[in-house]
């Protein structure tokens, strides 16, 4: 069921992308939806759900962008790793580093994606790709996190503390 939610999610987000947000410009770019639910899911479930939503996610925004099928699941693919070494780290709040995973995923789905246009023979502005495209839209997908994050939240599971807690943190049983 977790995961048939989590498809229908990601291809609403998807045809919302591409047909209502490029309508709203921030900082001469357009939020991606898709990405920043990715790395929500990826945050906030389990590495094994993310292994499989995080590249479902990017074939869904495949399908509804122009760019060559597979871009998004080859760019997205660092947020799962991102994703695993920020749950390394035990925090009280999970908001803060999704924050990270989305900015530091948005700047490697930028240049990796960059990468396979260029690679497909397209001609690519590195320069003016990077400080006019990928670095505002790693800034604007950090702004617009919390507006996918909350749901996402909402709706995950709740931890069942421990004795050792949720990331190996010593509970009072108080």
């Amino acid at each position: 069921m977790r995961y048939l939610f989590a498809f229908a999610t990601a291809w609403f987000l998807a045809v919302i992308g591409a047909s209502a947000m490029p309508y709203i410009k921030v900082l001469g770019v357009t939020p991606d939806l898709v990405l920043i639910f990715a790395a929500c899911w990826a945050i906030l479930r389990e590495q094994s759900e993310a292994m499989v939503v995080v590249p479902v996610a990017g074939l869904l925004r495949d399908l509804t962008t122009s760019d060559p099928l597979g871009t998004s699941v080859l760019a997205m693919a660092p947020i799962v790793l991102l994703a695993a070494a920020v749950q390394m780290r035990s925090v009280d709040t999970q908001f803060l580093p999704t924050v990270i995973v989305v900015a530091a995923g948005s700047l490697l789905y930028g240049i990796i994606s960059m990468l396979v246009l260029w690679l497909t023979g397209q001609e690519i502005g590195w320069g003016d790709g990077f400080f006019r495209v990928v670095l505002p839209a790693a800034v604007v997908n950090a702004l617009f996190t919390p507006i996918v994050y909350l749901p996402v939240q909402w709706l995950s599971p709740r931890p069942k503390p421990g004795l050792l807690g949720r990331r190996g943190r010593l509970t009072s049983p108080l």
